[in-house]
């Protein structure tokens, strides 16, 4: 004993007729920022400028993170090294040595924040050094 199925309307809903000004964009969405109420000067870049320089942006996490996760393998392993060359009296092999203090030199001076490079236009001024 099969019933028939109860049709069904979908019935649009009216639209509410709304005029949003600059003022009231600015108190819906206080988190965005809108050039109809920022006083700072306009966007003077293109939108694919604006795409290059965030794909830049993510290239450069990545290779931050590569930078620090092997930074911090190199001095983990160094210092296990050098706690069982404690207790075994073996001496820590100097190319252990060698690659904590260059691994570690390179990884601190890259990540020198004081330092001028990364993406985006260089200041007009000669570099005067750090």
């Amino acid at each position: 004993m099969s019933e028939a199925p109860i049709p069904v309307s979908i019935a649009a809903p009216v639209p509410i007729p709304v005029q949003v000004s600059a003022g009231d964009l600015a108190a819906l969405t206080p988190h965005l920022q809108s050039q109809l109420t920022d006083p700072s000067r306009p966007a003077v870049t293109t939108f694919q400028e604006d795409l290059t320089t965030a794909g830049q942006r993510q290239i450069n996490l990545i290779w931050e993170r590569t930078q620090s996760a092997i930074a911090l393998m190199v001095a983990a392993f160094t210092m296990t090294t050098g706690i069982y060359s404690m207790w075994s009296d073996k001496p820590i092999p100097t190319i252990i040595a060698v690659a904590f203090g260059t691994v570690t030199g390179f990884y601190f001076s890259r990540t020198n924040h004081a330092a001028i490079g990364g993406i985006g236009p260089k200041p007009e001024a000669p570099y005067m050094g750090r």
